[in-house]
């Protein structure tokens, strides 16, 4: 006797809590790990470090969007190759993504080799001390990054396999023992932005070595021993393929605060070192509260795909509508408080004035239009959830590609330096624009309510 569907069954609010607290407490993690890091890097080491680390960010995200390019890919080939139950597949593909992996993380090695110290000092605007703490921390990531790339591709192929709690708890354990290890290698050994480097990659390698224990065991599916034994360049034209679109949005973060950067020394800002180590505390903060909003999308695409799939319009226009409401809420509230006491929040990673200024003149146009943004990511993940892959990557990529890179450029031309500031709010009135006119379209082509509602469209 089969079971009823547990997201089509109950009410929907017990439901949310259920599927989404768990996941949103290990993105909040994830989210902390990058509060805290920017705390000990300003109080043990200096508002420089920050600013070093700031400088490196988009070279990071960029391995985290070309990690998720190789593991999302395979990702989506491995699940359907397990539940065919064809494991020679299944084996040919996991073994090709850790040649892929191999072969990126090398391209990433070689050019830190050609060209790290000319970005390091590029992106430090010829400042050769920041110069040295942003190209240290960058020779570090990048030499570490094979170990990230075979990380997230194991931590998928865990997923695929069934193995989500296993999954969810290295990536807890990766968050925890990163703040443990950090905390010795900055605190009390004094290594600076090495040991926030060394750090990382020191929680990742533990998280490997349990993964790697595991599937030494007879119980994993999916051996270390198939790697040696099958072709390391199978099927990476389609993993490539597939795992672009999942990477475009990391892409666009880095693209993001590269642009910002890059704007920052084209309008010649004054005290540029003060303002990148401002908009390094304003990157932590925003991603800590950004990873809680991520989860609560993955859990309401849950239980909207399944309602939906299950024909149940009637619930899955009510978790849309739930989650809408959560996600307005939740940004209302962190937009008040990031308004109201900014310099109390600034204070709590460094003791510099300058710094602490420039952080609340940052953060005062970063979450202007933060309550719009959050209901805005949920219509997106909304269209995602229900298989309308164009809408939702309109709605999911405009924003970063159509509308804040461009005003990134454009608007300090005609205001300075705030200007550079004001991109990200404008863009978000913009996306409102655009998911109007998305939602408009979708009303009278697919005859929604709204352009969103089905239950009321189908009576």
């Amino acid at each position: 006797m089969s079971h009823p569907n547990s997201f089509t069954h109950g009410p929907l609010g017990q439901i949310f809590a259920k599927t989404a607290l768990p996941i949103i407490f290990v993105m909040g993690m994830n989210g902390l790990l990058t509060v805290v890091d920017a705390i000990f890097l300003g109080r043990y080491v200096g508002a420089e470090a920050l600013s070093a680390v700031t400088l490196i960010f988009p070279f990071y995200m960029l391995i985290v969007a070309l990690a998720t390019l190789v593991s999302g890919g395979m990702s989506s080939i491995l699940a359907r190759q397990l539940g065919a139950a064809d494991m020679a597949g299944a084996r040919a593909t996991f073994a090709g993504a850790h040649g892929f992996a191999l072969f990126v993380s090398a391209a990433l090695i070689l050019g830190y080799l050609l060209f790290g110290r000319t970005l390091s000092l590029a992106l430090a605007s010829g400042s050769e001390p920041l110069a040295d703490m942003a190209q240290t921390y960058l020779a570090i990531t990048a030499f570490v990054s094979p170990l990230a790339f075979l990380l997230s591709v194991h931590s998928d192929a865990l997923r695929n396999e069934g193995r989500v709690g296993f999954m969810a708890a290295m990536s807890l354990l990766v968050s925890i023992s990163n703040i443990g290890f950090n905390y010795v290698l900055i605190a009390m050994m004094g290594l600076g932005v090495a040991g926030s480097a060394i750090g990382t990659a020191l929680a990742q390698l533990l998280a490997f070595a349990i993964i790697l224990t595991y599937r030494l065991t007879d119980h994993a599916e999916l051996h270390p021993r198939v790697v040696m034994q099958t072709s390391l360049t199978q099927g990476w034209s389609r993993i490539l393929a597939l795992g672009a679109p999942q990477s475009l949005n990391f892409i666009g973060i880095a693209l993001g605060s590269a642009a910002v950067i890059t704007a920052l020394q084209m309008f010649e800002v004054l005290n540029y070192a003060n303002t990148v180590s401002a908009f390094g505390i304003v990157t932590r903060v925003m991603t800590f509260l950004f990873l809680p909003l991520l989860g609560l999308t993955f859990a309401l695409q849950s239980i909207v795909g399944n309602n939906y799939g299950a024909q149940e319009w009637q619930r899955s226009d009510q978790s849309l509508r739930l989650g809408i409401w959560i996600a307005f809420i939740y940004c209302s509230f962190f937009q008040v408080i990031l308004m109201v006491f900014p310099e109390t929040i600034a204070k709590a990673f460094v003791d510099d004035p300058a710094v602490i200024a420039a952080f609340a003149h940052i953060i005062s146009f970063t979450v202007a239009m933060l309550w719009l943004a959050g209901p805005l990511i949920v219509i997106a993940s909304y269209f995602q959830a229900i298989g309308n892959a164009s809408r939702a990557a309109i709605l999911g990529l405009s924003k970063p590609y159509a509308f804040a890179l461009p005003l990134t450029f454009a608007l300090p031309a005609i205001w300075g330096e705030p200007g550079i500031w004001m991109a990200g709010p404008l863009a978000e009135i913009l996306m409102a624009l655009l998911t109007i006119a998305v939602l408009h379209q979708a009303s009278t082509a697919l005859n929604l309510r709204r352009g969103l509602f089905t239950a009321a469209a189908s009576r």
